[in-house]
């Protein structure tokens, strides 16, 4: 587009390897964040309806809706401790409940791809939560989570 305020960034959301990289690639570009959106959701991952393992040895879904939105806040907590408001929000859905899934969050029994989303954004709305009771101090740092329906 041109404008200045653009800023991409690519990165394999399955591999954690990469989301640092993309932790690292994001912080050094941007010292502070005001708001950081994780909005990473996979609902199959090859589309063929089974389940699969990164090549980390993770379920895709978990990998990707779950893993890489706590590590890349994580690793960018700093940053967004740095603005005078920071903002995380996680998307989750109103798909979540998947709490059998709990006792077995890498779905190696059960696994079905509707298992692995609603696990995965359960995992999510319970990331928000509990980040917001071990890390928030309204209204300078706040985690929020949402259904973007």
């Amino acid at each position: 587009t041109g404008s200045s305020k653009l800023h991409g960034f690519v990165a394999d959301l399955s591999l954690m390897s990469s989301v640092r990289q993309l932790a690292e690639d994001v912080s050094n570009k941007f010292p502070v964040i005001h708001g950081l959106l994780n909005n990473a959701g996979t609902f199959d991952g090859d589309y063929t309806g089974k389940r699969v393992v990164t090549a980390e040895g993770n379920e895709y879904s978990l990998a990707v809706n779950v893993m890489a939105p706590f590590l890349l806040t994580a690793l960018l907590l700093d940053n967004v401790r740095a603005s005078s408001e920071g903002r995380v929000l996680i998307t989750s859905s109103m798909s979540a409940g998947y709490r059998k899934g709990l006792n077995d969050l890498q779905l190696e029994r059960g696994y079905s791809s509707h298992n692995a989303y609603s696990l995965s954004k359960l995992c999510d709305a319970m990331m928000a939560v509990e980040l917001d009771r071990r890390y928030g101090k309204p209204p300078r740092l706040c985690f929020h989570t949402l259904d973007p329906d």
